[in-house]
């Protein structure tokens, strides 16, 4: 191949990639933005219902966001009365990662034993109050078991 053919070559396949990395880019964006929309319209307010819940019952839960390692994320620290916990754990969380090439919404706790990954969303448009009300309630129910021990 003659070197002005491989310079061309290595141009344009140059601007492919970073093309790509541009939509990517983009596309992590948009991910992003709609899980934060989700975050605030479905998300946060079943958090502070059930935050509402366990405070008349004499604990002391917290809403936290993006103060996961993974961000953008929302998550419950319960806050359980007589626990003496670690910060950081007790808490039903939900982030954006990306393990994959696409990002995807995780929802997990962490509690002792170590933290548990509860559900994947490929798409934050996929997330629903009545899920996350039966997960964050099952995660609850698993923190106050392993805290009874």
């Amino acid at each position: 191949m003659r070197d002005h053919s491989r310079h061309r070559l290595a141009l344009i396949t140059s601007r492919y990639a970073a093309r790509q990395q541009e939509k990517l880019a983009s596309d992590r964006r948009a991910f992003d933005d709609a899980f934060r929309a989700v975050s605030g319209e479905v998300i946060k307010p079943v958090l502070e219902e059930v935050a509402s819940e366990l405070r008349s019952a004499g604990h002391v839960p917290r809403i936290a966001l993006d103060e996961e390692p993974e961000a953008p994320s929302i998550a419950l620290e319960l806050g359980i009365r007589g626990a003496s916990a670690p910060p950081g754990v007790d808490r039903i969380a939900f982030a954006v990662i990306q393990r994959r090439e696409a990002p995807e919404v995780l929802a997990y706790l962490i509690v002792r034993p170590p933290p548990m990954d509860l559900l994947r969303f490929a798409s934050p448009a996929e997330i629903t109050a009545y899920q996350v009300e039966q997960l964050v309630i099952d995660a609850i129910e698993h923190i106050f078991a392993c805290r009874s021990v």
